[in-house]
């Protein structure tokens, strides 16, 4: 793995593509190479909202996943739709699981039952998410689906980088969209925020469960957004804008 977190050439260029993705259609392209990537067969990107919708069709910004799934999971009932939430992992940025690791909570949960039934018949029987919160307590959640071994460290932690990296700028093009110029996500606030207030790089990684590379390009990305080489003349832009106080 190189210093940009990705193991080889093809990882390079989908974080390129990443980087230069200008609306939903291009991401919808970079996914894509992500699942051939890491092979997967489905993916689901869900809409940030603050409280769930009860329905995983409404909730869905992307998806290729067979719409009898949707259905069925729809039909269900009494389930959140982000897997985020159905694994009470809701402090972690990257998770894997296997539907096996549903077990315990079927003991208790016809609903359960029914939905490692359901994953089980359509081919998504492994599974990885990356989720990253944004301003206002909502949260941004990309879930891929398939029939493979359980990802290496190394493996979930490049699908992390890069799919972190695509939910960040996911949420720039939504800021963009809304008339806010500069364009930066709410993790680059973050990585200001701390920045202003003493934090070290390896500091803002702990406390944002990152890893110091993603920092590192975060730190990047808002310095090029603000039109300054370095991190200490972005907190001087960042302050005339209004981001600081």
């Amino acid at each position: 793995m190189d210093g940009k977190g990705v193991a080889d050439g093809g990882g390079r260029e989908l974080l390129v593509r990443i980087q230069a993705v200008e609306s939903l259609n291009e991401i919808g392209a970079v996914i894509s190479l992500l699942l051939r990537r890491f092979r997967f067969d489905y993916f689901k990107l869900f809409a940030a909202r603050s409280a769930p919708t009860g329905s995983l069709r409404d909730e869905l910004l992307l998806t290729n996943a067979p719409p009898t799934f949707i259905d069925g999971f729809d039909a269900i009932g009494g389930l959140p739709a982000a897997p985020v939430r159905i694994f009470a992992t809701s402090d972690r940025l990257a998770y894997q699981w296997h539907v096996s690791d549903l077990s315990a909570k079927a003991q208790g949960s016809v609903q359960v039952q029914q939905l490692m039934a359901l994953l089980e018949q359509h081919g998504m029987s492994q599974g990885a998410y990356a989720a990253l919160p944004t301003l206002g307590g909502r949260k941004h959640i990309f879930g891929v689906y398939g029939e493979r071994d359980a990802l290496t460290p190394a493996k979930l932690d490049e699908f992390s980088f890069l799919s972190i990296h695509l939910l960040d700028r996911l949420e720039t093009l939504e800021k963009r969209r809304a008339g806010q110029s500069s364009g930066l996500s709410g993790l680059e606030i973050e990585c200001l925020l701390l920045t202003a207030a003493g934090h070290d790089t390896a500091a803002i990684a702990r406390r944002l469960l990152l890893s110091t590379r993603t920092v590192n390009y975060l730190v990047g990305s808002l310095c090029r957004k603000l039109g300054t080489d370095r991190i200490e003349q972005a907190l001087t832009e960042a302050a005339r804008l209004g981001y600081l106080d």
